[in-house]
């Protein structure tokens, strides 16, 4: 097999973003056997003015074979966007690129709609990214691919977040000309959804090096219950029939790439997972049927640990039940008991009735549906789970100074272990330094290997655990982020296994 790479970018200086250096997307490029990888400067993705940032990443992408350049209009910058187009064309890009989620415009303009015409007679694709976009993204997504088949134009909706997968497919299914990149359509079983509804045909490897994980989204491709077939058109043949070339006529030799996955050699243990299911287009999980089970055996996890969805955000005692049925099912998984701040005795009730069962090992809470960190009821029942001598996993929310809220808790309870889901960069890591009962996870749709790597440096791999958010999202996704954030086989121990077993007293 073979890979092509849609989506990448960089910044010429570190300073501009940690994780995108031309040196870093080189890296990958290399480490990972890409044959191609289309690229643009990140001068074109922010606040600069136009011409500059293709004149950069054609100049930048001269220099490195395995490279193709994809240019960049930007409505914002009017002046001259025709010569800006032909600059592209005549530089050698293969595709133009759009950004109207983080520059902060609508591609529902005139405007746009003029340029998508220009571009027609280039016979280019056009990248549409929606990343930073919001509540509108759902709207874009009908709105851009009407657009662009009206004018018989390719278009590529690149980061369109998995919980839009729906309008995302039926758009697809509606007009042929439109293309998916699969770097935040990381739900579990997502690609077999995909490919099921008949759009396998127009999904593209595109990874958003060298920011986001390579491992990780090698191993959604990989390990997707698909044809071979299918996996090679999504990692490749897809990329390569949308610029019009031949695997025969490229202008650098084709590579191989490893074939299998990269998953553990020894067992490994989940600390974050659920039960009852999601309001996503995925199948397998619902409030009485889960394949966490399955995927954690793929995965070589021993131990995931679970709870209810249905407890988080609806009914806490019914959740917590359910819970208690699925421990009874399967062998391998572990369970939170979940807690609502708005309901501290029912809490407490409920702790004192499932730790009697000793596969539960520990509280989840939170803060988007029971309060943020600050609160005084939040406060109130983490005293509470303190009592128990239980770890507590909290999803804290920007809300209600988190961190803030989250020292005070760590503070009064100096014994109660207080592990933040879904992590944070270093800024938020430093906030915690000093308080050695507060951990890290890191699961998350947008995982980042960078932010891992700095988060270890500053508390070390003694206060951090893996975790990846199934059945939302598949353990092997998760599990190549966190690979590629490793130095050494030591870390991996601790992080991969062992804290777990001291922290939880498995």
């Amino acid at each position: 097999m073979y890979a092509i790479d849609f989506i990448s970018d960089f910044s010429v200086e570190p300073l501009a973003e940690f994780d995108t250096t031309l040196a870093q997307l080189l890296q990958q490029t290399e480490k990972h056997n890409t044959t191609l990888t289309l690229t643009t400067s990140k001068r074109g993705l922010a606040n600069q003015v136009n011409y500059e940032a293709i004149a950069e990443t054609v100049e930048i992408v001269k220099q490195h074979p395995r490279l193709l350049p994809v240019g960049t209009l930007d409505p914002r910058y009017y002046l001259n966007w025709q010569g800006d187009l032909r600059a592209c064309v005549e530089g050698g890009c293969v595709a133009i690129r759009f950004s109207p989620g983080v520059q902060h415009w609508s591609p529902i303009t005139l405007l746009f709609e003029k340029m998508v015409a220009a571009i027609r007679e280039t016979k280019l694709p056009i990248i549409v990214d929606f990343n930073g976009a919001g509540g509108e993204a759902l709207e874009w997504i009908h709105k851009v691919g009407a657009l662009t088949h009206r004018y018989g134009v390719p278009v590529v909706l690149n980061e369109v977040s998995y919980g839009y997968l729906g309008e995302l497919i039926t758009v697809m299914q509606e007009y042929d000309n439109v293309y998916a990149a699969i770097r935040w359509l990381c739900l579990a079983n997502g690609l077999e959804v995909l490919v099921e509804a008949g759009v396998g045909d127009r999904l593209l490897y595109g990874s958003n090096a060298p920011k986001y994980s390579v491992t990780g989204l090698r191993n959604q491709v990989l390990m997707a219950k698909i044809s071979d077939e299918q996996k090679q058109a999504i990692l490749g043949g897809n990329a390569l029939r949308l610029l019009g070339q031949d695997l025969e006529d490229l202008p650098v030799e084709p590579l191989l790439i490893r074939t299998q996955p990269y998953l553990p050699d020894k067992p490994i243990i989940d600390m974050h997972a659920h039960v009852s299911g999601f309001h996503v287009a995925q199948p397998h999980n619902s409030r009485t049927e889960t394949n966490v089970h399955e995927m954690s055996e793929r995965c070589n996890i021993e131990l995931t640990f679970v709870s209810s969805y249905n407890a988080i955000n609806y009914d806490m005692r019914e959740g917590n039940a359910d819970t208690q049925k699925f421990l009874d099912r399967h062998p391998v998984l572990r369970g939170y008991v979940t807690c609502d701040p708005r309901d501290i005795p029912g809490s407490v009730e409920q702790m004192t009735r499932y730790f009697q069962d000793p596969r539960f090992v520990g509280v989840k809470l939170y803060c988007p549906f029971g309060g943020n960190m600050a609160t005084q009821r939040m406060q109130e029942l983490l005293v509470e789970v303190a009592k128990f001598g239980r770890p507590v996993k909290i999803h804290m929310d920007e809300g209600g100074s988190p961190y803030g809220g989250l020292r005070q808790a760590a503070l009064r309870n100096p014994d109660l272990v207080i592990i933040k889901a879904h992590g944070d960069d270093v800024d938020g890591a430093r906030q915690v330094l000093d308080l050695p009962n507060v951990y890290f996870e890191f699961c998350s749709s947008g995982i980042q290997p960078g932010r891992i790597r700095r988060v270890i440096d500053v508390l070390g791999p003694e206060r951090i655990f893996f975790g990846t958010d199934q059945p939302l999202f598949a353990p092997w996704f998760e599990y190549g982020a966190y690979l590629d954030a490793f130095q050494n086989e030591h870390e991996a121990d601790l992080i991969l296994r062992q804290k777990a077993r001291r922290v939880y007293k498995l």
